[in-house]
């Protein structure tokens, strides 16, 4: 009979099976690992054969993953006695005699070297269920294992399949941290390729290893024109020496130089730009590797600056002026007017019964106009010293102040037939004298704008908002319309004429002024023909009524 050796029954149909995972769970091209060495030690040790191999095998060859006693690298699995012993993963395979089995008699290596004659193979088997291979051992006489050898060769084929797993895993990360690591490498060159500031990365033989797109645009230059290309041969050599390689020496020590100066790029012209260098990998005791360079093109922000410049001494200047022209008025207006006044008011009391009708009129015109432009005047000094007035704060019980004002408007008060009432005030914290302008201007203007058939009613009261303090004016006088509320805190903006309603529209100004000196602001509520509420904000309130800011 003619001798022919077998193939496993059943392999080709487990190849589909085992192509889910080509070579082995990749790890079949792997060098050999120390541990399943080991593994195949153990197994000749205690099985007793000169001959113990780790087999694997996928759809296209048997793979020795770990031999002892065996020089053979790999070999077509439909030769393999391994791939009898993976048909059945729960047991292990023995062929006691392999020249009196009909499946290896004519197997290569029984009819010639290494001489098999006894072959046992425990599956390694994975956690998905599935035979790899096999934990062999094989000798060149007929013989056969004990029962603990079988279980230990069992046992040594599952600690291979976790050594397996283990390494297939650390691989899978590797491989996962390689492919980040990647993805976030080609991340940081498209952001750095793509970013506004020109960036470069110099290693320590000052040569250009990276240069972004920017940095290539300013440069007129292309990519192999730079990169690999030392420093010197961009900038000059005198540059390099005087600027960049004193700067660059700082760096690799481990120090960040940052550094403004004018630079005339080929692609740009003259631009004012800010220089820094970054040392890259520096650690302690480890040198830097190299250093990462950074241009940022400010020159638009240094014209802007010098621009603001300008502004700035232009307001000063116009400080200057404005501070002269105060004095002008306060000085060399106030005393032609007064007499004006003074000489009116004689008139007034000496001569006006005497003088015919028309003339009466005509005196008491040019009286009242005095009156108004003596108050204008006041309210425009006032108004124009608090642009550039800078406050002392002090804690202001605002109970005093309130009653400082009612003691003040008790004469209008009562011409008028006004109620004024005032509430428990608490403490803040601001300039008294400032604080008790606005609140006169307030009460007065409540005590102005008043219906001519209705006893004006005015209430002083306050309002906690967190830790603001919001002090109210509320009257029932004639009110604001909606489309007009904004524009009462306007500088000169009169919403009546001087004959129905006096004033010089600073008043309101005056108070939103004050409550941005005090970092707060001023608002209202009104309807018309039912009443307005004003309301100062004052921030950081103080509570305690001991006077004591820091209480």
């Amino acid at each position: 009979m003619k001798e022919t050796f077998h193939t496993a029954k059943g392999f080709v149909a487990n190849k589909n099976r085992r192509s889910k995972h080509p070579q082995g769970m990749g790890f079949l091209d792997a060098l050999p690992d120390a541990a399943l060495d080991s593994v195949t030690e153990l197994a000749c040790s205690i099985c007793e054969t000169p001959i113990a191999v780790i087999a694997l095998v996928d759809q296209d060859r048997q793979w020795f993953k770990s031999a002892r006693g065996l020089d053979i690298g790999q070999m077509d699995p439909d030769r393999s006695f391994c791939a009898h012993a993976i048909l059945e993963p729960s047991q292990v395979m023995e062929v006691q005699d392999a020249t009196t089995d009909v499946r290896f008699a004519a197997h290569p290596m029984v009819t010639g070297g290494p001489n098999i004659r006894f072959y046992a193979g425990a599956p390694i088997v994975t956690s998905d269920g599935i035979a790899r291979g096999a934990v062999c051992v094989l000798d060149r006489v007929a013989r056969r294992l004990s029962g603990g050898q079988r279980r230990s060769l069992e046992n040594l084929a599952g600690l291979a399949a976790r050594l397996l797993e283990h390494a297939e895993s650390m691989r899978a990360r590797s491989q996962a941290r390689f492919v980040q690591w990647e993805q976030e490498e080609e991340f940081l060159q498209a952001v750095s390729s793509a970013a506004l500031d020109l960036t470069s990365y110099v290693d320590r033989t000052y040569t250009y290893r990276f240069a972004n797109d920017a940095y290539l645009k300013y440069w007129e230059r292309r990519r192999e024109e730079i990169v690999g290309k030392s420093v010197a041969s961009l900038l000059g050599e005198d540059m390099f020496q005087k600027v960049a390689k004193p700067a660059l020496d700082r760096a690799f020590g481990g120090q960040v130089v940052s550094y403004e100066s004018v630079v005339n790029f080929p692609g740009k012209g003259e631009r004012h730009v800010k220089i820094t260098y970054l040392p890259s990998g520096a650690r302690v005791g480890v040198p830097c590797k190299g250093v990462v360079v950074r241009v940022q093109d400010i020159h638009e922000l240094k014209s802007h600056e010098l621009e603001l410049e300008k502004t700035v001494q232009l307001l000063e200047r116009k400080t200057i002026e404005q501070q002269r022209f105060i004095h002008i008025v306060s000085h060399d207006l106030r005393e032609p007017l007064n007499s004006i006044n003074n000489f009116t008011s004689l008139l007034v009391q000496d001569h006006r019964e005497s003088l015919p009708r028309e003339a009466q009129r005509y005196l008491d015109y040019v009286s009242a106009g005095g009156a108004r432009m003596t108050r204008l005047l006041n309210d425009l000094i006032r108004f124009t010293e608090l642009e550039n007035y800078t406050l002392d704060l002090e804690a202001v019980d605002l109970n005093q102040l309130a009653a400082q004002v009612r003691d003040d408007l008790l004469s209008a008060t009562l011409d008028v037939g006004a109620q004024l009432h005032i509430d428990e005030l608490p403490v803040v914290e601001g300039n008294a004298s400032f604080l008790r302008i606005a609140l006169q201007n307030l009460v007065s203007n409540a005590l102005k704008f008043r219906h001519p058939s209705i006893t004006p009613i005015v209430r002083v009261s306050s309002i906690t908002e967190g830790s603001d303090v919001v002090l109210q004016v509320e009257d029932n006088g004639i009110g604001i319309s909606d489309e007009h509320q904004a524009e009462v805190f306007d500088a000169f903006r009169r919403l009546h004429n001087r004959r129905t309603y006096e004033g010089t529209g600073l008043g309101l100004a005056i108070c939103k002024r004050i409550a941005q000196m005090h970092g707060g602001w001023l608002s209202v509520k009104s309807e018309p023909g039912v009443g307005s509420c004003f309301s100062l904000h004052l921030p950081s309130c103080v509570s305690n009524p001991s006077g004591d800011p820091l209480a």
